[in-house]
């Protein structure tokens, strides 16, 4: 019951974050990104394991991170720890990068979770 329940949180969890991302200038990959994590979960609730969906996933976050690791790390050395909840401005270019790897960091984590035995 657990697993299911954490399986359906984290498939509305990302599949809010895939439909945020549509206002984006930049949508195509990232609205593919958390479709491709939300289908994880989504896959072990209806009760099958999709070994290959969940590698696409995988790579896809994991790219994800490898495009916006320079941002972060901007965001990082910059020390505005506040920037990350304002708004983004063309002064704090970091600040989508920085919100970029969280979550592809947080699908990251998703993939791997529910690709463990449950």
């Amino acid at each position: 019951m657990i697993y299911k329940v954490g399986h359906s949180l984290a498939a509305l969890l990302f599949l809010t974050m895939a439909w945020l991302q549509l206002n984006d200038p930049d949508p195509l990959f990232w609205v593919v990104l958390y479709l491709a994590v939300a289908a994880v979960p989504v896959s072990r609730l209806l009760g099958s394991r999709q070994p290959g969906l969940a590698n696409v996933a995988l790579g896809l976050c994991l790219g994800g991170v490898l495009i916006s690791l320079p941002g972060f790390l901007d965001y990082l050395g910059s020390g505005d720890w506040a920037a990350i909840g304002g708004s983004m401005s063309a002064d704090k270019p970091y600040v989508e990068a920085a919100r970029e790897c969280g979550g592809a960091l947080m699908g990251v984590a998703c993939v791997l979770l529910c690709r463990s035995p449950s």
